[in-house]
């Protein structure tokens, strides 16, 4: 039931790609956002009611307490699904997540932080009562293909957790920021998707006997 985005939606792309060596992400990254839901509550997220008014998409506690972002029958009030590939590991307050319908309601994009420093976008399709996840190219490569390339040429492992002394990454990716903008039509929108990269600058190769 899955299908790509790039046969399925035609998306008109603004990309900022920031290589710095001291960065100030400044996209969302403020202490963690929770809220204390009652047992069963559901509250809608920024954005989450549906232009046709048919669905919601709301954040909240299942009965088992577990947390989660929801697709919800706005005229039953009866949950459809989870949405489980929407980020939740960080926030929980329903403002922390933005919803961004289009027009005939026949498609959302929802994002939510799963770091502080990485706003995460997911699109899903609505049909038949159920959201079905958009498969979504990485937006960056497609507008700027050569500077994949070098990131993949000079990436290394590339793992922040790892010491900078030992290990042989030259650029790694410190934060990222995707989230639709605007629906032009039921099928075209602008996402917005803003991308830092630290770049090692002293070569350490060099310091080896």
């Amino acid at each position: 039931m899955v299908q790509t985005l790039m046969k399925q939606i035609h998306c008109s792309i603004r990309l900022i790609v920031v290589a710095a060596v001291a960065l100030a992400f400044g996209v969302r990254v403020n202490a963690t956002s929770e809220y204390d839901y009652k047992p069963g509550e559901l509250l809608v997220v920024k954005g989450g009611k549906s232009p046709d008014k048919k669905y919601s998409i709301v954040s909240g506690e299942n009965k088992k307490g577990e947390f989660g972002v929801y697709l919800l029958d706005a005229q039953t009030k009866k949950v459809i699904g989870q949405l489980e590939e929407v980020a939740t590991d960080l926030d929980t307050a329903p403002d922390a997540y933005y919803a961004h319908w289009a027009p005939d309601s026949k498609h959302v994009g929802i994002s939510s932080r799963s770091d502080r420093h990485m706003l995460e976008n997911v699109i899903y399709r609505i049909e038949n009562r159920r959201a079905y996840e958009v498969e979504t190219p990485e937006l960056r490569c497609h507008a700027v293909p050569q500077f994949c390339q070098l990131e993949k040429e000079l990436a290394g492992s590339g793992d922040p957790n790892k010491d900078e002394e030992t290990d042989s990454w030259k650029v790694r990716q410190n934060s990222n920021a995707s989230e639709i903008v605007k629906w032009i039509s039921p099928t075209r929108f602008i996402v917005n998707e803003e991308s830092q990269f630290q770049i090692r600058t002293r070569d350490l190769s060099a310091a080896l006997a």
